[in-house]
């Protein structure tokens, strides 16, 4: 394999992450990280500047870093999946490697045949009618324990949308060794457990990584959020990507004064995941409506380059270098939210 691409967030970047570029150069002559940029797709602002955090992947071995557009690195599986991919055709990438808790890229392609299965489907929208949220009605209706697990997911969604764009890319999955929903690391930490506890960052990253961590970002987003949403009107609400079944309303009518955790426990049912209300409360903020995804999914999007290695530097060629400008509202806010200008030119650096 000459190129092998890892999408991924790197949020922040630790010993499980340098694992998979590891694996990925085991398998490839170079590696291209596609990462998202100052917004993620938990909804809520990266724990350091997407520049560092590419140089971050250098450091840990990766040859160049390309930027995922803010309007699919916010997304739901499916999109982010979508734009991810469509990356991996455009840098002519010719594996595709990602972690999964599963790592059994023939079970992982099982469960995929298995969701698109047209009986599967009416189970799914039955479930779903019931008021639960999509990822439990998948639960449920294929009684499969490898959709219980969010990488897994994620892992489907690239397989899917690799498969539907005719990508011909080989897929490897690495199973991970930690446990993402846990409060306790075992062989390794996964980077939601490092955004919550400082003390385990000595142990599972690295001094490059724990130096450009910035809490207080998320902090002030948190507190902004409310605010932002005190003029919103409905209309706008309901054209925000994810709004359906009139949670506009329920965003609407929602008491502004409260903080963002009671505003998200006002906003919350039993059919959207706190995920999926993070990533719709951002869209609004951004603008990122119903009619900008279908018009980016239509469109030759471009695709930022945040860092690359001096012998990486034929692959620049095949990189659609620019900024749309949703990503650019999108960086404006985390900087304006980190009180700082971005050193954003972007320089090649030695290996």
């Amino acid at each position: 394999m000459k190129l092998a691409a890892i999408i991924c967030e790197f949020d922040p970047l630790h010993t499980g992450h340098k694992r998979l570029i590891d694996y990925a150069k085991s398998i490839a002559e170079k590696v291209v990280c596609i990462m998202s940029g100052n917004f993620t797709q938990r909804g809520l602002p990266a724990c350091a500047d997407k520049y560092s955090r590419a140089r971050h992947a250098l450091i840990a071995g990766a040859d160049m870093v390309v930027e995922l557009p803010t309007v699919f690195a916010t997304a739901s599986a499916e999109n982010f999946a979508y734009g991810a991919v469509e990356i991996v055709k455009k840098i002519n990438a010719n594996c595709v490697v990602f972690g999964s808790e599963c790592g059994d890229i023939d079970v992982l392609r099982a469960c995929l045949d298995k969701l698109d299965n047209a009986d599967t489907q009416t189970l799914i929208k039955k479930e779903m009618s019931k008021g639960v949220s999509y990822p439990k009605a998948l639960a449920l209706a294929t009684e499969m324990d490898v959709l219980n697990k969010p990488n897994n997911v994620l892992a489907i969604e690239y397989l899917r949308a690799m498969r539907n764009s005719r990508c011909n890319a080989v897929a490897f999955t690495l199973k991970r060794e930690d446990n993402y929903n846990g409060t306790a690391p075992t062989e390794y930490a996964s980077s939601a457990m490092l955004r919550r506890n400082s003390e385990l960052r000595s142990k599972y990253t690295f001094d490059y990584v724990i130096q450009d961590i910035d809490e207080t970002i998320a902090d002030k987003y948190r507190q902004a959020v409310p605010l932002f949403l005190s003029v919103a009107t409905k209309e706008q609400l309901c054209q925000t990507e994810g709004v359906s079944e009139g949670l506009e309303n329920r965003i609407f009518n929602s008491d502004k004064t409260k903080d963002y955790e009671e505003l998200m426990e006002q906003i919350k049912t039993k059919r959207y995941t706190r995920l999926k209300l993070q990533r719709i409360v951002l869209n609004y903020i951004l603008g990122i409506d119903k009619e900008t995804v279908i018009r980016f999914k239509n469109a030759n999007f471009a695709t930022p380059l945040l860092a690359a290695k001096k012998s990486a530097a034929h692959l620049i060629a095949h990189i659609n270098n620019g900024i749309d400008e949703v990503t650019q509202r999108a960086d404006r806010l985390y900087y304006a939210l980190a009180g700082k200008i971005p050193d954003s030119a972007f320089r090649l650096s030695e290996d």
